[in-house]
């Protein structure tokens, strides 16, 4: 929250900062593409016995795998930073004269983070593999920090260049950090290289499908700048504040799935049995309470509270009203992603941890497919609004499909009551909603209506039976309260 107040503060919705974020996306899209295969690969490869107990010569493949990752990134970046004017003109249409140099580059700028971002998933996969999450959480907040102080310094004299170059720096940083505290965990570089090896060959065969699957929601990223590049200026740089305010609820959500991850990927690799369903649907159950309990408010305060928010946190210096409004207009129409992307990333994370990596294919094509629609439907209607509702409704859309894919080929997944919980947990938010309009209609404040709403909230869980209240008052006891109704 500080990088993004002092970033707005600083370039607010001006055309440099919509040069950054043309320019961003395609590494950014990049390193989540194939740092998300690479992860699921990783967390594989670790997962099989503790990773402390390893010795070196276990740590073949895992090195084989980072080896050939790093070359192949290395050849994209070269690519990227030799073809990013094309790029650039490809992805931002409606860019011309300086804006179009400058977007140009930060892209050359920017072409580095492909290799420092699959380095840091592999690494933060052979730290969730050891139970290893503080430190990976951590580093991002020094990380973040560091981008501050860079911008702080040399903003005035270098313009949105520093952002870019803080960028690149944090990600450094973060490798280094993650390299430090994945040697304490008893991981071992070995320089390996056989193309041959069994676990490299394991990871190509599973990661490819993941890829794919990624790619194709990255793709919705890609349109929504070509469609933004053709609006008014400002437009692409009020949607990435949006998505970056989004992205801060959304980042601690998935961080749940991520931390049972390892632990549920373990479970499908146990021999079936009566008993071992019964522990994948408890653990499975608990994980989906727990982003529900935690997603639904976060939804419902991004909503009533983003006009106060955004005046908080980003209302100074270049970042003016207009920017604020539109700004708040975009995070109301992503505001209602929040619960549908964290939901698919459970439910991706839960066909990965069953070693099925193809199954999540159909609903990603399906849900960018019907994300461009919309964008050409509403774009011209409702211009930078449509981009936003677009993504929720595609991503919604999508979930479902894989929710229903799922539901017929994991068996733990059709009696663990996900469903009864998740209508469960909507009522609960109803009444949170009611509760936050009630107050704020009376006392006119939306600071006590909040803290009302969230009162009004911990009542619904109780009273549509999600939690108990002596689990509700003992937090760290509800991933394992079972529902009142189950």
């Amino acid at each position: 929250m500080i990088k993004l107040a002092i970033v707005a503060s600083f370039f607010g919705t001006g055309d440099g900062m919509d040069a950054f974020l043309v320019a961003m996306v395609i590494p950014a899209g990049i390193v989540t593409v194939c740092g998300e295969a690479l992860y699921v690969s990783t967390i594989r490869l670790t997962s099989r016995r503790p990773v402390g107990g390893r010795q070196q010569g276990e740590w073949y493949e895992v090195s084989s795998l980072f080896n050939y990752s790093v070359l192949a990134m290395t050849a994209i970046a070269a690519a990227y930073w030799f073809c990013a004017p094309a790029i650039v003109r490809l992805v931002a249409p409606g860019f011309s004269g300086d804006k179009l140099h400058q977007a140009c580059l930060l892209a050359q700028c920017l072409a580095p983070l492909m290799i420092l971002g699959v380095v840091q998933h592999i690494l933060h996969g052979i730290l969730h593999s050891s139970d290893r999450f503080v430190m990976s959480s951590l580093q991002m907040f020094f990380a973040n920090m560091l981008v501050v102080v860079l911008v702080w310094l040399l903003a005035r004299d270098q313009g949105i260049a520093a952002y870019a170059l803080g960028s690149v720096a944090s990600e450094l940083f973060c490798c280094l950090v993650c390299y430090l505290a994945a040697r304490r965990a008893g991981a071992r570089y070995v320089p390996a290289w056989s193309p041959r090896s069994g676990g490299v060959r394991e990871s190509v065969r599973f990661g490819l499908p993941v890829m794919a699957g990624v790619a194709m929601l990255q793709v919705t990223f890609v349109t929504d700048r070509i469609f933004s590049s053709r609006l008014p200026a400002g437009s692409i740089s009020a949607l990435g504040y949006g998505l970056l305010l989004l992205a801060v609820p959304l980042s601690l959500v998935r961080s749940v799935v991520d931390a049972g991850f390892p632990s549920i990927s373990g479970l499908f690799s146990q021999p079936r049995s009566e008993a071992a369903d019964r522990k994948l649907q408890q653990s499975m159950f608990a994980c989906f309470k727990m982003l529900m309990v935690i997603g639904m408010p976060l939804t419902v305060l991004l909503v009533l509270w983003r006009n106060p928010l955004i005046g908080l946190l980003l209302k100074r210096g270049e970042f003016d009203a207009a920017s604020a409004a539109a700004t708040a207009v975009a995070l109301f129409f992503y505001a209602f992603g929040l619960m549908p992307l964290v939901a698919r990333h459970f439910l991706t994370r839960l066909s990965q941890s069953a070693g099925d990596s193809l199954t999540p294919l159909p609903s990603s094509l399906i849900c960018t497919v019907f994300n461009i629609s919309l964008n050409i439907l509403l774009v011209p209607v409702l211009g930078h609004a449509a981009i936003a509702l677009s993504l929720s409704l595609a991503v919604t859309l999508g979930v479902g499909i894989l929710f229903i894919q799922l539901r017929r080929k994991v068996r733990a997944l059709q009696h663990c009551g996900i469903e009864a919980e998740c209508l469960r947990g909507l009522c609960a938010g109803a009444l949170m909603v009611g509760g936050y309009l009630l107050v704020e209609q009376i006392t006119g404040s939306f600071a006590a209506a909040g803290g009302a709403s969230m009162v009004f909230y911990a009542a619904g869980l109780v009273a549509f039976g999600v939690v108990e209240i002596r689990h509700l008052l003992g937090w760290r006891s509800l991933l394992h309260a079972p529902s009142a109704a189950r």
